[in-house]
């Protein structure tokens, strides 16, 4: 993988075996990082060398760093960050006191696609708990959700009935697991293969989101793919113009 005797400088030889990996799919967007040590041990460098390869990356757009999380391989150019609470929407629903139902449609557990394994950078031999939802309101078709799940991180996930209870409340409150943050990508697309599901037209606009969910330990946990009726969806949120505000004088 890396060679010394080669007169290329190491920094740049991992450069190219990281490149290699993101542009092959071996590392698809939104892909988490191992950490710094334990790349540098891997490629047999320094963690200044391996800086400087990352360093590189970030600069042509390859590799996103965010303080305190770690580094990504970046999603399109064109996706732009929106700031929130990680809720699911269980919650976003609960909270706007409307009344929906959750249609159990597929739980099962399986290996799961390779993309995803890649994203939850999962061993060789761990299957995961896959569960295909469907959120209603007034008896109208509102979200489809696809979550693929580490359920070797709580075996007791088979047993829950997820038609009636929230993924991420047995997450917590019966495995015990410590929910972090997440990273969610957000696209605007139309409902193709989910016109059914969602009871839309093939061509109708549904908003389509995409999201990583970690544990506060930095280990990821939970993959998910939902999309939502477009025009059943408003989006708001509260954004500062200083991203260090200082109090008033």
């Amino acid at each position: 993988m890396i060679d010394r005797a080669n007169p290329t400088p190491l920094y740049q030889q991992i450069e190219g075996v990281i490149r290699g990996r993101i542009t092959s799919g071996q590392w698809p967007k939104s892909y988490k990082l191992k950490a710094e040590d334990e790349l540098a041990e891997e490629f047999g460098v320094s963690r200044g060398t391996l800086r400087q390869a990352l360093q590189t990356l970030v600069e042509e757009g390859m590799l996103t760093q965010v303080q305190g999380k770690g580094t990504f391989v970046s999603a399109p150019s064109g996706d732009l960050p929106l700031a929130q609470r990680l809720i699911t929407m269980h919650e976003a629903l609960g909270a706007t006191g409307q009344d929906f139902t959750t249609e159990l449609l597929a739980q099962e557990v399986a290996r799961g696609p390779d993309d995803v394994r890649a994203l939850l950078d999962l061993p060789a031999d761990e299957e995961l708990l896959y569960l295909h939802r469907r959120l209603t309101v007034e008896d109208e078709p509102f979200v489809a959700l696809h979550n693929w799940v580490r359920i070797a991180l709580c075996l007791e996930l088979w047993e829950v009935d997820f038609s009636t209870t929230p993924l991420f409340e047995a997450l917590e409150n019966l495995c015990g697991l410590d929910i972090g943050w997440g990273q969610r990508n957000f696209t605007a697309t139309t409902a193709g293969d989910n016109a059914g599901l969602l009871k839309a037209q093939e061509n109708e606009p549904v908003l389509h989101l995409e999201q990583i969910t970690y544990l506060s330990d930095g280990r990821p946990l939970e993959y998910s793919n939902v999309w939502v009726r477009g025009e059943k969806l408003r989006l708001t949120t509260i954004l500062s113009r200083n991203t260090d505000p200082k109090p008033n004088a």
